[in-house]
């Protein structure tokens, strides 16, 4: 894959990775100044990009796009423009693409999916370390707005977790749960559950978000387990960086998704526009990118599939203002979590 980088980026400025109007592939852009963004690097080819620190960039290169592919993750220093391998495979099965780094970037966890089923790794200096035997992964469809495959690090370094609901079937008659939080120290397993979807870490100590059918429920390291937001059915959250938020979309009567915020101090949930929207995602600790939706109604309903895109992209002010973006997709932001720099 190429990458060009026109620029050097700052120490402590604010990242996003993005697709522009108009422009080819997938950019580093610098919304420390939104008025003013600045395009420090391009790549061209390359899918599933990730911030590993503010100047390494990773991404996944897959031989096809059908299951059993070959498929491999690099790191880009974007300082140097150099590449390098961090894992590959020789056929992959689904949720082979999900990966995630830790907030200091020494880390990576990721699942392995081939046909001796889902295994949960964490891979780091001192070797890659097998977590869980997740099962297999049976033949069915795939509900968007309920299924997930997700892996992540708390925002202290201290724990890692994982989330999937493709095996929860095939693993009826075992003990192997599809949600567990593992500690680092010790690989000691602190929580696990059978049942649950869409989870996030906060972006700050260790807490942690996931949906369940009473609503969003928190876990904590001294094991206290409590719903925050009674009902709630949350899809693809995604939390700011200074631990305050976490954004969301919802679905509401008609099909059609609406894009939600969640006060982690317990504050009540807001919503963003009242029209609908899709993939939210936090671009800087107060704005939140997303886009726009078809609308569904009773009428002309939007369908098998969901609703599709309506071509407009917007950013939000968490104060209440929303604007156009040219922005017409968004990957990733630096930083991830309270005090990166």
């Amino acid at each position: 894959m190429a990458v060009v980088c026109s620029s050097q980026v700052p120490p402590g400025h604010q990242l996003a990775l993005v697709t522009l109007r108009a422009v080819q592939g997938i950019v580093v852009r610098d919304v420390t100044d939104l008025t003013h963004p600045v395009t420090r690097c391009g790549f061209s080819g390359g899918a599933y990009f990730r911030f590993a620190t503010s100047t390494r960039v990773s991404y996944i290169v897959m031989s096809g796009t059908g299951l059993g592919a070959s498929g491999a993750l690099y790191l880009v220093d974007l300082t140097t423009s150099t590449t390098s391998l961090v894992r590959a495979w020789s056929s992959g099965g689904y949720a082979s693409w999900v990966y995630a780094w830790s907030p200091d970037g020494q880390r990576l966890s990721y699942l392995s999916s081939d046909s001796g089923g889902l295994k949960w790794h964490v891979l780091s200096a001192a070797g890659d370390k097998v977590l869980s035997n997740l099962g297999t992964v049976g033949a069915r469809g795939v509900d968007g707005d309920s299924d997930d495959a997700w892996v992540g690090f708390s925002a202290d370094g201290q724990y890692v977790a994982v989330e999937e609901t493709f095996t929860t079937q095939k693993n009826a008659a075992t003990t192997t749960p599809p949600i567990q939080i593992v500690r680092l120290s010790d690989g000691k397993r602190m929580y696990s559950r059978a049942d649950g979807t869409m989870a996030t870490w906060a972006a700050n100590g260790a807490r942690f978000y996931f949906r369940s059918t009473a609503g969003i429920q928190l876990w904590e390291p001294t094991g206290k387990v409590q719903t925050v937001s009674p009902g709630l059915q949350w899809i693809r959250p995604w939390p700011s960086s200074d631990g305050s938020h976490i954004t969301f979309s919802s679905l509401n009567a008609q099909g059609n998704h609406l894009v939600g915020i969640l006060d982690t101090n317990g504050g009540p949930v807001a919503q963003a526009s009242p029209e609908p929207r899709q993939n939210p995602g936090f671009l800087t600790p107060t704005l939140i990118w997303y886009a726009g939706e078809q609308l569904c109604t009773t009428t002309t309903p939007c369908g098998f599939g969901g609703p599709a895109q309506n071509g407009k992209f917007y950013v939000y002010d968490i104060a209440g203002v929303e604007s156009g973006s040219v922005d017409i997709a968004f990957y990733d932001s630096w930083p991830h979590v309270t005090g990166q720099s």
